[in-house]
């Protein structure tokens, strides 16, 4: 270990070692705890913050290197000198080439702590925090199309709350929509010129880096449901609000697509791209195709489409 690293660098190699980057151990890392919001934060939130960093390196090869040195999953355990042989054999490498990986995947981590690039890192003060103040944990949607038609979807959000008191999420559509089964918050409906607002108060404020969780059931008014399918269609989501893993599946009834694919931070207007663009998937025989997303943030859309 080099004398000119900083303690950034150094606190991220100590995170790999023994049993990896528990909570614990993680409290313990003084430079990586402040790069990620300060002391000042519940431990849960700063260590949710830092495995959206380390998530986020999954857009480079050595990232799923240091993702299994850190044991983030918390399933490997044992040493980091067993983790790093196991991860070695499954990608064909060996362990001297596999440390190369996280040593440079670290150098890669410690710039995007720093400059804050991941979703979830903590909001300069003279910054607005996003999206009623807001972090999505976890998203899960389950989309049922019957004979190319949308009847309905059932979402499930786990948020943790950036401010002192967060009351309500606000979840939009562009075509008139209405909510059920709702559970976790009370929702009430405005429609707007551009487009449905739903506004889900929770049961009593959410305090700063607690976690909460609501669900709902979303369906298409009768009235108001096209005459004929669109060529393309897709079941996707805008990220103004920063999530750290969004799991969607989509279940064909009836007619299957001629082609079905993921997309991943494309802007509104580019969204859902084309099928080659994107990651191409096969319904299996009940007629269903999911997939998860990670480092959902800035406005950007990923999701599910498919052409008929």
């Amino acid at each position: 270990m080099g004398d000119d690293e900083s303690d950034l660098v150094k606190d991220l190699r100590y995170l790999r070692k023994g049993a990896g980057c528990t909570p614990k151990r993680f409290a313990g890392a003084g430079a990586v705890v402040d790069a990620v919001g300060g002391r000042g934060l519940p431990v849960e939130t700063s260590f949710e913050r830092f495995r959206s960093a380390v998530m986020s390196l999954g857009d480079i090869p050595q990232g799923p290197a240091l993702w299994a040195a850190y044991d983030l999953a918390g399933e490997a355990g044992g040493s980091l000198e067993g983790r790093r042989a196991a991860y070695g054999r499954s990608v064909g490498r060996k362990p001297d080439a596999v440390r190369m990986w996280e040593d440079e995947a670290i150098d890669v981590l410690a710039l995007r702590l720093v400059s804050r690039f991941y979703a979830g890192a903590p909001t300069p003060g003279d910054f607005p925090v996003p999206h009623g103040g807001l972090l999505i944990r976890d998203l899960d949607v389950v989309c049922l199309i019957e004979d190319r038609r949308f009847v309905e979807s059932r979402q499930r959000r786990v948020v943790i709350s950036l401010v002192d008191a967060a009351e309500t999420f606000q979840y939009g559509t562009y075509s008139p929509t209405e909510l059920s089964d709702v559970s976790g918050a009370e929702a009430t409906t405005r429609q707007l010129p551009g487009g449905t607002l739903h506004d889900l108060r929770f049961p009593r404020p959410v305090g700063v880096g607690a976690a909460h969780e609501f669900s709902f059931r979303e369906r298409v008014p009768a009235a108001y449901q096209a005459a004929e399918a669109p060529a393309v269609d897709l079941s996707g989501q805008t990220f103004e609000a920063p999530t750290l893993t969004y799991r969607v599946g989509v279940r064909f009834v009836g007619d299957r697509p001629d082609a079905v694919w993921g997309y991943d931070k494309l802007s509104r207007i580019a969204r859902p791209g084309e099928p080659d663009e994107g990651v191409r998937i096969v319904p299996n025989e009940a007629g269903l195709v999911s997939m998860t997303f990670h480092h959902c943030y800035g406005g950007l859309a990923s999701g599910i489409a498919w052409r008929w």
